[in-house]
């Protein structure tokens, strides 16, 4: 990270520390500078921020333990979210439903806690800048642990699921955080790839995951359970790192990028807010976070979604009063949200602002309808690879986790790309194409029955590492249309979007495999009865635990290919959206500023970056070359 820095130049280390110690003030800036602090306070409380990112990278020992304390805490926090996302969900969950006998309602449980992390997001951004970064980090993690807790310990399936609706906004805040901190401390041109280096802990934990997979096989709640101790114990690091963080800006008189918002836009000093600043603070917070909007957006997406995993139990699907008064209420509230939105909320989640930039609404709908698709293939991915594979359980671990470990050590790759070449839109339109090629490798042609080819799965896996061209893209290039105090809010609405398509990308898979699975079951497997069809589809241990070659299991497997090949049919046409809408993209400069808007750097000094400039005149110009020019240009 120092490489993006501006060397400064100081006579030592200790005399540096020295001085800021003696001189808790401003160190001299600029009187340009000076002139952009002094008639407002918010510029004030940036320029402290701005200091003091110079005394974290060019003030010496101090500064640098702290820069590589901070760095290894979130690594750590990073480890037990791989750990977290290895297995949790692709592996315990398909267990855990299977035991209450509910595999089919695995995605309702999917859907459910993708909704609550989504709405999570927003909230969990904003708490960081009511409070400061640190103290959110305590609040993740006691939704964490109260969250495991109550899922390995549940004795009933609902109460199962409101402990992964728990753990659901924990790992929105983990990994929302940790996105915040690295668009706090580095450039563009480096953006990318340090922000890649969060997901490296996924390529130690794959191989992990699967020796305790194996070890856990027949007791899901201890793998659940162990998360309630590890989550705490790699958490505290991170936590302590910032609030030495900020106690060490506080006796510099500067503000550091772990405080408040009301701070860091000099609303109030580095002593913090007083109790009744507090009370305003959480009043203002909850006008900033929209609060109600998130509620209604909440019930909206949950009443809509929901009947399309629930109905299949539902006497009489859709026809069931149940079923079409939910849908009901569910538009109606959607359509609440909208009139709130535009009407009434004091401030709106989607700001005209937001609204009219391009960057994000590219970066959106690319993560939207990318997450759809990668949903509507995973959700039900290793209850397929279960049944139709008599591989171990360590081997079908591992190669689930094929694709996670290839996108974690491709975005780095993609990060020094962008260095290289401080642009990322045609990186963003190979990676999106290659997903098309991914999911067309699962289909089988004629059958549209999911491949039970070996090699195909594996060439299937390996390509879709290559979504990591796309995904780094979106992200730096949404982060770069705003100004740095905005950062934080545009990270959370890109999460929060994104998870709500996932959340739809479920509902899609569940709409589909309830739909067909008990229909193929029943005409797939011979001689099957209606009591055995339903222990089928009930759970996988049930299939698993006859022979592979035994014929209820081989019927199963037929059911399963066919059933999976309409979802991967359904994905891959989702996919054709992403790669169009890449094109919409501004290609920004990614350079040594924070980001496009202001162009100013880490230490708050203007960056000069390269313009844009057509190759030929407009009048002169052929209509392919303006195209050319139009897909270039780094303009809003």
């Amino acid at each position: 990270m120092a490489a993006a820095s501006k060397p400064l130049q100081t006579p030592s280390a200790d005399a540096e520390d020295k001085t800021y110690q003696d001189q808790p003030m401003l160190p001299t800036l600029p009187d340009d500078e000076k002139a952009d602090m002094d008639p407002q306070p918010a510029a004030a409380g940036v320029s402290k921020v701005e200091a003091f990112n110079r005394v974290l990278y060019q003030s010496g020992r101090k500064g640098k333990i702290l820069l590589w304390s901070l760095a290894i805490s979130i690594a750590l926090t990073m480890f037990v979210y791989a750990f977290d996302q290895g297995i949790t969900t692709t592996i315990f969950a398909p267990w855990a439903t299977s035991s209450f006998g509910q595999h089919a309602n695995l995605a309702a449980v999917s859907t459910a806690s993708q909704i609550i992390r989504a709405v999570s997001k927003p909230f969990i951004g904003k708490m960081a800048d009511i409070t400061s970064r640190p103290t959110t980090y305590v609040i993740v993690l006691v939704f964490y642990v109260v969250g495991f807790v109550v899922a390995a310990s549940a004795q009933t399936f609902p109460g199962y699921t409101v402990g992964m609706c728990f753990t659901a906004a924990g790992k929105s805040g983990l990994d929302l955080l940790s996105d915040i901190i690295v668009g706090d401390l580095t450039v563009l041109e480096w953006r990318g790839f340090f922000g890649a280096l969060l997901s490296l802990p996924f390529i130690v934990t794959v191989p992990l995951n699967g020796f305790i997979t194996s070890g856990l096989e027949d007791n899901w709640r201890w793998g659940m359970g162990m998360f309630a101790i590890m989550v705490p114990v790699l958490l505290t690091p991170a936590i302590i790192t910032l609030y030495s963080m900020q106690i060490r800006g506080k006796k510099l008189g500067m503000t550091t990028m772990a405080g408040s918002k009301q701070q860091r836009t000099g609303k109030v000093d580095s002593d913090g807010l007083t109790r009744r600043g507090w009370l305003r603070a959480l009043y203002d917070g909850i006008i900033e976070i929209d609060l109600l909007g998130l509620i209604l957006l909440g019930f909206a997406f949950a009443m809509i979604l929901m009947p399309f995993t629930l109905r299949k139990g539902a006497k009489g699907g859709w026809t069931n009063p149940s079923i079409i008064a939910m849908l009901v209420i569910g538009f109606v509230i959607f359509g609440l949200f909208a009139l709130y939105e535009i009407y009434l909320a004091p401030k709106p989640m989607m700001t005209r602002r937001i609204l009219f930039n391009r960057a994000f609404l590219a970066a959106v709908t690319v993560n939207v309808f990318s997450q759809m698709a990668s949903s509507v293939r995973n959700t039900y991915f290793f209850s397929y690879i279960n049944v139709i594979t008599p591989w171990s359980t360590y081997v079908q671990t591992i190669f689930i986790g094929i694709t996670t470990i290839g996108l974690c050590l491709v975005s780095p790759i993609v990060g020094l790309l962008q260095r290289s070449t401080h642009r990322y839109k045609t990186l963003m339109v190979f990676g999106n194409a290659t997903k098309l090629i991914a999911y067309g490798l699962l289909i089988e042609g004629g059958v549209t029955e999911m491949t039970r080819h070996t090699g195909k799965l594996v060439a299937s896996q390996l390509i879709f590492c290559l979504g990591s061209f796309s995904v780094v893209g979106a992200r730096v290039g949404s982060q770069a249309s705003v100004p740095h105090e905005d950062m934080a809010s545009i990270i959370s609405l890109l999460s929060l979007w994104s998870t709500l398509g996932s959340s739809v990308g479920g509902a899609i898979a569940a709409a589909i495999w309830t739909d067909m699975m008990p229909t193929q079951l029943a005409l797939k497997v011979p001689n099957a009865n209606a009591a055995l069809v339903k222990k089928l589809y009930g759970s996988i241990s049930v299939i698993t635990a006859y022979d592979f070659n035994d014929p209820i299991r081989q019927g199963a497997i037929r059911a399963y290919s066919f059933t999976s090949g309409r979802l991967a049919v359904c994905a891959l046409c989702l996919s054709v959206v992403p790669l169009l809408a890449t094109f919409f993209m501004p290609n920004f400069y990614l350079g040594k500023q924070q980001n496009a808007v202001t162009n100013k750097g880490l230490d708050g000094e203007v960056v000069k970056t390269p313009a844009f400039e057509p190759t030929e005149s407009p009048a002169d110009a052929k209509w392919h070359h303006k195209l050319r020019d139009l897909y270039r240009r780094d303009a809003h």
